[in-house]
């Protein structure tokens, strides 16, 4: 198949970290290379996004990506139709079919229920209706009339949407054949519906590629139960209305105020800030902190009776301006009200409130790896607050000493990050690093992007989980250290069969089973890309099987981790059906029904620029 002009970005991406990984690796720690390696390094990567940005996948022997593109595309169009049914019609699909096309259903009618509650319900196809799925369907009228029934689940349906994303792509000469996940969903009078399936077809191998057929499988519909769908809204515009600073800062993109900032400020192009809730004036409303990227103000927004929200950054002394990814609300003093806690960069700044919500520097404390994080508990069972800290990437004086450059190496399993620091309270807004004295200096050096702490193995002391990006997460068990009163903690991530070697991204812990012991949930990312291309043979063709799977490792997913009691855990990701929380960030257990279960709620997404057209 030859289709020059398309270009594979996730293919660029990929091979250009393996690519830079390994070249990091072959030249570090040469007799005169902590230089070299690192200037090299950096020529390499820019050389790199250069030569791959003009890769044509059919010359690189990548065609299964020329294939996934050209899937892609004709797929787009496919579910244009089906939020538009009443354009349905066979002339238009003639270009899409090859000749003796044939389709199973697409829509299946006898259900299986797999779950009720009182807000919604999930059923998928039955035994006998999968059984029955045969190629029934034939042709550009047939497939019409496949589509039909399908989109007449979202019929008098707002906010249709319906897409495809190519899963696998296999090559079997004259045949080539793709694995892809169809979602469609939409809002009728009574609630949201929604499908997912996995549509596998087959196409033509010559360009462009035509469906022979497709074959559904997975089918799945969600339907609101009794008492209608949980629904979400923006409250902000009403609830923030009087706040100036909502309009003329928090209603602007995050594109307007990127482009608009000097690049010393380090504005984080992540935008990956953090917000806080708690009761910062005793009036048993939950006030909100809101934070901002480096060179804009963090803002303090006050809970009133009326339920809107008013700002007190300024008059709170909180309207920081630096660089800030975490911070709590915690009672550091023991005094019963709720202090402040900020992860500045490299700083960790501690402020004193005076029970009405007005706040005071108290000290801070450097740290080695940029604070991205924060987690508070009792770890020592003194009857105050403990304070960790996950320090992402390292700072400029152990980059300079290690002559490592902010890049993981290797990013499937990096060990050149930024260090976490356990920080004890010591009273009176004193805190001392005891994080080598307690053991949490092993396995420290990885890209930690948050953590949690809960007594997993119910022996009245708080563990820690650390979630670590570009590899293994680590899983700190707390015990009694060898003097009286002390602690001591002890990775047994491999042994509890929790390191998950992946893009950590968060942790969660709950007891979703309902049997007295915390389960663990892991957000990595999930990627529909990564997924595909680590499973081509033309993929680090050269690595041995343990490092391919690492990398295909890294595009899975979610993890979910059943507590077994024993201080293992089991490995039950693909059967709760969890692990595609897409490109994941924060994730929490949380019982949104009031059922008594825990559900899962995962923050996800990526910043995407705007194209206003510019040359």
């Amino acid at each position: 198949m030859a289709i020059p002009h398309l270009r594979s970005r996730p293919l660029i991406h990929l091979a250009a970290a393996a690519m830079v990984s390994s070249f990091v690796i072959e030249t570090h720690g040469a007799e005169d290379g902590t230089v070299s390696a690192q200037s090299g390094s950096l020529d390499l990567h820019r050389r790199l996004a250069d030569e791959f940005a003009e890769i044509d996948p059919d010359k690189a022997g990548w065609e299964s990506e020329s294939l996934s593109e050209e899937a892609a595309v004709k797929m787009k169009s496919l579910a244009k139709l089906l939020i538009h049914p009443e354009d349905l019609d066979p002339a238009k699909l003639e270009m899409l079919l090859a000749e003796g096309f044939a389709s199973s259903p697409l829509r299946f009618l006898e259900l299986q229920p797999l779950g009720e509650n009182v807000t919604m319900s999930v059923a998928e196809a039955s035994p006998n209706a999968k059984a029955g799925a045969k190629l029934e369907h034939r042709g550009a009228d047939g497939f019409v009339d496949a589509l039909r029934s399908l989109a007449s689940l979202l019929e008098g349906a707002e906010e249709r949407r319906a897409e495809f994303k190519v899963m696998h792509v296999e090559l079997q000469g004259e045949r080539a054949l793709t694995r892809m996940l169809f979602e469609m969903r939409g809002k009728r009078p009574d609630g949201w519906r929604q499908i997912t399936s996995a549509w596998h077809c087959e196409w033509t191998s010559e360009a462009p590629p035509r469906l022979r057929s497709v074959r559904v499988t997975g089918y799945r519909e969600v339907r609101p139960g009794k008492a209608g769908r949980i629904e979400f809204y923006d409250a902000a515009p009403t609830v923030l209305a009087g706040a100036a600073s909502y309009r003329q800062q928090l209603a602007k993109s995050f594109d307007y105020w990127r482009a608009r900032s000097d690049k010393s400020l380090v504005a984080d192009l992540l935008g990956a800030q953090g917000v806080i809730v708690g009761d910062v004036n005793g009036d048993e409303l939950d006030d909100l902190y809101l934070l901002q990227p480096g060179g804009l103000p963090n803002r303090l927004f006050i809970h009133q009776p009326d339920g809107t929200a008013r700002d007190t950054s300024a008059e709170a002394g909180v309207d920081v301006l630096d660089f800030c990814r975490s911070a709590l609300f915690i009672d550091l003093d023991n005094d019963g009200d709720q202090d402040l806690v900020l992860g500045l960069a490299w700083k960790l700044a501690l402020m004193e409130n005076d029970g009405e919500g007005h706040f005071t520097p108290r000290g801070s404390y450097q740290s080695e790896g940029q604070v991205n994080s924060i987690a508070a508990a009792d770890y020592d069972n003194d009857g105050d607050l403990d304070i960790y800290l996950c320090g992402r990437d390292a700072s400029g004086a152990i980059k300079a000493e290690q002559g490592a450059l902010g890049i993981p190496m290797p990013y499937y399993d990096a060990n050149n990050g930024g260090p976490n620091t356990l920080l004890r309270n010591e009273g009176k807004f004193s805190f001392r690093d005891v994080t080598g004295e307690v053991g949490m200096n092993v396995n420290n050096r990885r890209f930690s992007l948050a953590c949690a702490w809960e007594d997993f193995d119910n022996d009245g002391d708080q563990d820690l989980y650390v979630s670590n990006d570009f590899g293994r997460n680590n899983l700190f068990r707390n015990d009694a250290g060898p003097q009286p009163g002390s602690r001591k903690f002890t990775d047994i991530a491999p042994s509890a069969k929790v390191e998950d070697i992946g893009p950590g991204m968060s942790a969660a812990w709950g007891d979703y089973n309902g049997d007295g012991l915390a389960d663990l949930y892991v957000a990595n990312m999930w990627s529909n890309a990564g997924n595909r291309i680590t499973l081509q043979k033309e993929f680090l063709p050269g690595a041995n099987a343990d490092i391919r799977k690492q990398a295909r490792r890294h595009a899975r997913g979610n993890s979910v981790y059943l507590n077994q009691g024993d201080g293992t855990f089991q490995d039950i990701t693909q059967p709760s059906g969890a692990n595609m929380g897409r490109w994941a960030w924060s994730s929490n257990f949380i019982d949104l029904n009031n059922d008594g279960n825990q559900d899962l709620v995962i923050a996800n997404g990526m910043i995407t620029a705007g194209d206003a057209g510019d040359l």
